[in-house]
């Protein structure tokens, strides 16, 4: 098989449901509850069940499938989810202006860490985010964190 594959350990999630119903959609991509960070293109880490945002990685993540997380996006907002990217880039223009162009400037908010961790930067502007979809998941949490060990991820 040549789609992507997602990691993904927490069926529960309720956000989780989307992703899959677009994966099944696809027909090319799969997911993996198996931690083969090998096989593995993107995880999917499941966070606070009460938090309506989607926060997805654009390097790796949404460029290894454009139109693939295009769909994805209309559908979690189908779905009155808020998906936003979330970067370890820097805030510059460039940046930004290369972001807003691969997804068509579809209004999506974008969340620019400038290399510091995802999700503390991202509770740090007050946002707790319900699901991580990134291809890099040190690039979220410190190994060994708890929220890693909760998606079955024991660095």
């Amino acid at each position: 098989m040549s789609g992507l594959v997602f990691y993904h350990r927490q069926n529960t999630h309720p956000a989780f449901n989307v992703l899959q119903n677009a994966i099944h959609i696809n027909g090319e991509h799969q997911v993996s509850r198996e931690f083969n960070e090998f096989l593995i293109d993107a995880y999917v880490l499941a966070d606070s069940l009460t938090s309506r945002v989607i926060a997805i990685d654009f390097d790796n993540t949404i460029t290894a499938d454009i139109d693939f997380y295009l769909d994805l996006i209309d559908a979690y907002r189908n779905q009155e989810w808020e998906p936003v990217v979330c970067t370890l880039r820097d805030a510059m223009a460039d940046n930004l202006n290369e972001i807003h162009e691969k997804l068509h400037d579809s209004g999506i908010r974008i969340y620019t860490t400038d290399g510091k961790r995802k999700r503390a930067f991202m509770l740090h502007q007050g946002i707790s985010v319900g699901l991580w979809i990134d291809d890099y998941f040190p690039g979220i949490s410190q190994c060994g964190t708890s929220f890693l060990l909760n998606n079955g991820i024991d660095y």
